[in-house]
C-alpha cells in the first residue's frame, strides 16, 4: 500500500508542476538530483560538467513536463533526458574521470566472488578499487552498471533510457559485471604482487 501512496503523491506533484508550481518542481529535483547527477558523472567523468548536464536536464524536464504522460515511471522519463543531455555534452568534450559513489559497493552483488581479502579492505580502499576497475570499462558498461546498481533501474527502464534493445541490455549488463569483476581481480592481484 505504501508504494501506491507514494505513486499517488508523485502524480500530485507532477500535476502541480504541469500547472507551473515551482515548489513542486523543487520537490522533484530534491527526489531525483542525486541519481541524475550520478548518471551524468558516469558519462562525463567530470563533476562540473555532470552538474551542468544535470541542471540542463532538469530545465529540459520542466519545459517538457507536459509531454510526460505517465506511461512509464517519472524517473525513467527523467533519466532518459539526463542520459541524452549528458551524451550531447560528452560529444562536445572529452574529460577526466572522478569519484564513484560508495553506494555501488552496497548495492551490487557482483563482488561476492572476490573472497575474504576483499572483505578486509577498508571502505575507502574498496571504493578506490571499484573506481579504478569501473574506469577500465567501456562507457556503455559503466552506464549499464550505474543504471542497474546505483539507480536501481529495471532492465526495461534501462532499455527505455538508453534506447538499447532489451536483449542488448541483458547482454551488456552481464558482460559489464564480468568485466568489472575481472578488472577488480586484476587490481587486487597487482596489489598483492606489489606487497611481495
Amino acid at each position: 500500500m505504501k508504494g501506491h501512496n507514494e505513486s499517488y503523491a508523485m502524480e500530485l506533484i507532477i500535476a502541480k508542476v504541469k500547472q507551473g508550481d515551482m515548489v513542486a518542481f523543487n520537490a522533484l529535483i530534491d527526489e531525483y538530483k542525486a541519481m541524475a547527477f550520478t548518471l551524468s558523472l558516469r558519462l562525463l567523468k567530470n563533476r562540473e560538467d555532470a552538474e551542468e548536464a544535470t541542471q540542463d536536464a532538469f530545465v529540459k524536464a520542466y519545459k517538457n513536463i507536459g509531454q510526460f504522460e505517465g506511461k512509464s515511471k517519472f524517473s525513467t522519463w527523467l533519466y532518459t533526458i539526463v542520459y541524452h543531455t549528458a551524451l550531447t555534452q560528452m560529444r562536445k568534450r572529452k574529460l577526466e574521470t572522478t569519484d564513484i559513489s560508495n553506494e555501488l559497493i552496497e548495492n551490487s552483488g557482483v563482488f561476492s566472488e572476490s573472497g575474504k581479502e576483499w572483505q578486509r579492505l577498508q571502505r575507502v580502499e574498496r571504493s578506490n578499487y571499484i573506481q579504478q576497475a569501473l574506469d577500465r570499462l567501456l562507457e556503455d558498461d559503466q552506464v549499464a552498471i550505474t543504471l542497474f546498481y546505483l539507480n536501481e533501474n529495471s532492465l526495461a527502464e534501462i532499455s527505455e533510457i538508453t534506447g538499447w534493445e532489451m536483449s542488448n541490455v541483458k547482454v551488456r549488463l552481464h558482460r559489464a559485471r564480468k568485466r568489472l569483476l575481472s578488472a577488480l581481480e586484476q587490481l587486487l592481484d597487482d596489489e598483492v604482487k606489489s606487497l611481495l
